[in-house]
């Protein structure tokens, strides 16, 4: 048995209300269709090639490269999102004897499910397959219909049931594993369907009854089915998900503060051992190694981080990685290109972009580090910026090791510091600092006495007249 997967992600979304298209809106930080097809991929019989059905809506980017992309010209329903499989030219070469089909907008359905499903249909290969689940609330999903025996005789439409076709709990959901030859042989004679002129892929049930081809039903739990047409149905999937992997990570050893206000994303892995504080969002390609902290509020998307890092209160941390024992925030923002080394500090509202600072560096304070290398064991006083934009082009700064630099410092990049060098504060570093020496751009001070003392004097002046004022009125 040979099998091909079709993903149908062509439909228009009218009920979500909203200018993003339906299978790009994001859930737990991912596309949705992105759930559907690694529930493919990760199947424990892989399929041969996976097909995905795509409408009017730019949507190619939401999954990786290897996807096969078919379109669906005419948007004449499920059945013609299926038809535009078959006519392509990648499937008709290839020797799939099975094609398994499933919806682009079913969040919930995973390997697990897929593979038990699959698994059932390689015992019985001359069947035509579907997955079905018993709903209290089966509203408009399409129901299960039986004979006296038991036996699935077809599938009707929300649109096509009558008040007892309604009562029925048993709905379809939309997984399907068909044999080639019969899909070949049947699909041209669906017709559209009268009150909606669309085909539907449920019309091959009646088909299949007729032809004498078996009927089997493969149950699943009703959580595992939920389809999004709305944003509600969104919201609902969402929260499902968040319980899901929230789930599976306290069971590998991760602590949660509060696990309803934590969001960890389907390709986020987490070490044992780390503490997640509330409001915590983990996103992309996270990784983080075992006995991390990460405070409050803080948002992580596509951060690779070594074992015991400390992420202090609310930061926003994306493409960066940050390595063994370093600590940043609170409240820093890294940006993508940021390299923080081993036992690094990146401290209150600091920002870093494209920079790597090195083993034991430190920048602590109020600072901005855009494309620069920082040495180990340096230090950034506050305040600290590379200038690193001329308005046309950008510049790197390079800082050696063991460099102290003061507070209220801009580097005009390009520029490079030496090891051990100092660099005075408020300087203003326009030009190479040899090693070891020290870099001083501010005016030599003076002071003047008399002048202060009547400057002290006006103040306090000022400050009588005004008490004054006030007691006259």
């Amino acid at each position: 048995m040979i099998v091909d997967a079709a993903i149908l992600a062509a439909g228009f979304g009218t009920r979500m209300r909203s200018p993003i298209p339906k299978m790009a809106t994001p859930i737990l930080g991912e596309p949705l269709l992105r759930y559907p097809f690694d529930a493919v991929c990760q199947m424990t019989s892989p399929v041969r090639s996976i097909f995905v059905v795509a409408g009017r809506d730019p949507i190619e980017s939401t999954l990786p490269e290897g996807v096969l992309w078919v379109h669906q010209h005419l948007m004449d329903g499920t059945l013609g999102a299926l038809e535009a499989v078959l006519h392509s030219r990648t499937y008709q070469e290839g020797g799939a004897t099975h094609l398994l089909v499933l919806n682009g907008d079913a969040p919930l359905v995973d390997g697990i499910l897929l593979g038990g499903f699959m698994d059932a249909v390689k015992n019985d290969p001359d069947s035509f397959w579907f997955v079905s689940t018993v709903l209290t609330d089966p509203g408009r999903y399409g129901r299960v219909i039986r004979d006296g025996k038991s036996n699935v005789t077809a599938v009707r439409e929300w649109v096509d049931l009558d008040e007892d076709g309604r009562l029925i709990a048993e709905v379809n959901a939309g997984i399907y594993c068909i044999p080639r030859d019969f899909l070949e042989r049947t699909v041209s004679r669906v017709t559209p369907h009268p009150g909606k002129n669309e085909r539907f892929l449920t019309s091959l049930f009646a088909l299949s009854t007729e032809e004498g081809l078996p009927i089997r039903a493969y149950h699943a739990g009703p959580e595992s089915v939920l389809g999004v047409n709305t944003q509600e149905e969104l919201a609902v999937a969402a929260g499902i998900l968040k319980s899901r992997i929230n789930a599976r990570w306290m069971e590998r050893g991760v602590t949660f503060w509060d696990p309803d206000s934590t969001y960890i994303g389907p390709g986020v892995i987490v070490g044992s051992g780390t503490i997640l504080y509330p409001g915590v969002i983990l996103e992309g390609e996270t990784t983080l190694a075992e006995s991390c902290r990460v405070g409050m509020g803080s948002h992580l998307r596509n951060v690779r981080m070594g074992a015991g890092v400390h992420i202090r209160d609310y930061c926003v941390i994306s493409d960066a990685v940050i390595e063994e024992a370093a600590v940043v925030g609170p409240f820093a923002h890294l940006r993508p290109g940021s390299y923080l080394e081993q036992g690094s500090h990146v401290g209150n509202f600091v920002e870093t972009k494209q920079v790597r600072l090195g083993q034991g560096a430190k920048a602590n304070h109020l600072s901005y580090l855009g494309d620069a290398t920082v040495g180990e064991r340096t230090n950034i006083g506050a305040g600290t910026i590379t200038c690193n934009y001329d308005g046309g082009e950008k510049h790197r700064t390079r800082i050696g090791k063991d460099v102290f630099v003061g507070s209220d410092t801009q580097i005009v990049a390009p520029v490079e510091i030496g090891d051990g060098a100092v660099i005075a504060a408020g300087t203003t570093v326009t030009m190479n600092v040899p090693s070891g020496a020290m870099a001083i751009s501010r005016p030599v001070q003076q002071n003047f006495v008399e002048k202060g003392n009547a400057y002290r004097s006006r103040i306090r002046d000022r400050v009588l007249e005004k008490k004054m004022e006030k007691e006259r009125s």
